[in-house]
């Protein structure tokens, strides 16, 4: 007994507040996802004051800045995130495919509504963009030139992993698994194409949470999946804490 209390009543109290942490950042993850549905949706930020929090679509447009070259294709881009996933054993020995390196970023842009050209000024925060799988590699497969020379050149990517290397005496059932194959995917918005952008309002344009070519719903089923999950396993969490204290 501490403090009167039961082993089982200690470990109700310590399922709420692991239930209660797990819900407060899941759900302030949500609420700043949720700005996609609570922006207001505008084609000029004529009378929008500053701060607004606003949605724009419309054409994407250079700026006055260089565009960024997406490393696997090359392609000319204004906004960029690229990814590099290896299939490995999930916690459940279920193969899946894991992201082991990632970057996303834009250049400042213009954005051509139907009523005016806007001006998105910062680097976008987050990237919902349609991926695009520009080549799968298995671990015995000499990959594409540009993306050898991306691998060769990145070191925050690792050039061999455990699932990659082919231990000897396994080598067959990762094989057979395709364990170690890697996906190298792009999502990307070159000048011309349509988007939506969310942000908040500045005095020089556009500060960007979040670029998409998804509806708003959409949006924030990609920024939130993984903090919704997380809501039910808090309230989960939560419920099973409390069962065993009122027990």
């Amino acid at each position: 007994m501490v403090l009167g209390l039961s082993g089982t009543d200690l470990f109700g109290v310590a399922m709420l507040l692991a239930g209660a942490v797990v819900l407060l950042v899941s759900a302030r993850y949500v609420w700043r996802a949720s700005a996609v549905v609570r922006a207001s949706t505008v084609d000029s930020l004529s009378g929008v004051g500053s701060g607004s929090l606003v949605r724009l679509s419309g054409t994407a447009e250079p700026g006055d800045d260089d565009t960024l070259t997406a490393p696997f294709t090359g392609d000319e881009s204004l906004v960029l995130r690229y990814a590099v996933e290896e299939r490995r054993l999930s916690p459940y020995l279920l193969p899946w495919f894991v992201t082991i390196h990632e970057r996303a970023g834009s250049v400042p842009f213009r954005l051509r509504t139907p009523q005016s050209v806007v001006d998105v000024i910062e680097p976008t925060r987050t990237v919902t963009l349609r991926a695009d799988r520009v080549a799968t590699v298995a671990p015995d497969e000499t990959p594409p030139e540009r993306i050898e020379r991306f691998e060769r050149r990145t070191d925050a990517l690792p050039s061999t992993t455990l699932w990659h290397a082919r231990p000897i005496g396994v080598g067959a059932v990762l094989d057979a698994l395709s364990l170690g194959t890697r996906r190298y995917v792009e999502a990307r918005a070159s000048p011309g194409e349509d988007v939506t952008v969310v942000g908040r309002v500045t005095d020089d344009g556009v500060d960007p949470l979040v670029v998409s070519d998804r509806s708003p719903a959409g949006t924030l089923r990609r920024m939130a999946g993984t903090s919704l999950v997380g809501l039910a396993i808090g309230a989960f969490v939560v419920a099973l804490g409390l069962l065993l204290l009122l027990a």
